[in-house]
């Protein structure tokens, strides 16, 4: 089974992030993936994040969004957090403004744990107590071990 806590590790998150816009927070969570050696090219990511959004946002509601592409510039899964103090709007499906941000990228060969993460990080973001102890971690070490203890319930 894949863990969120297991695929994090705290030069994957951000938990300050600065953007304020969709595309500036697509580019700095890009920016972990490549200083983390798990995006070979970042100019192709960034196309297949933006190309994804135009065709319906990644914005799920309940202050989540979950941008995501497949590319061959990765080698199996990756995946980055942020998380927005102030907010960012993804013209998110409820209109509210996005906290809480999972960067995924996958490639063609892992697609079924692409969608096994999709489907698990849905599911654990339904929780309002789970979101609002993300929103309120003070640190990357704190957001991993608010999953860890989500995840090993």
């Amino acid at each position: 089974m894949l863990f969120i806590h297991k695929m994090l590790n705290e030069n994957l998150i951000d938990a300050e992030v600065k953007s304020i816009t969709k595309n500036d927070v697509l580019n700095e969570m890009a920016d972990m993936l490549v200083k983390n050696n798990f995006i070979k090219d970042r100019t192709q990511l960034i196309n297949k994040l933006i190309e994804r959004e135009s065709i319906e946002t990644t914005g799920i509601g309940h202050s989540v969004a979950i941008p995501h592409a497949r590319t061959e510039s990765v080698d199996g899964l990756a995946m980055a957090f942020g998380l927005s103090k102030s907010g960012i709007d993804f013209k998110s499906l409820d209109g509210k403004p996005v906290n809480i941000i999972f960067l995924i990228a996958s490639n063609e060969e892992n697609k079924n744990n692409y969608i096994k993460l999709l489907a698990r990080i849905s599911r654990i973001c339904r929780k309002d107590s789970f979101r609002n102890k993300i929103i309120n971690a003070a640190n990357a070490k704190e957001i991993v071990q608010i999953f860890e203890e989500e995840e090993c319930i």
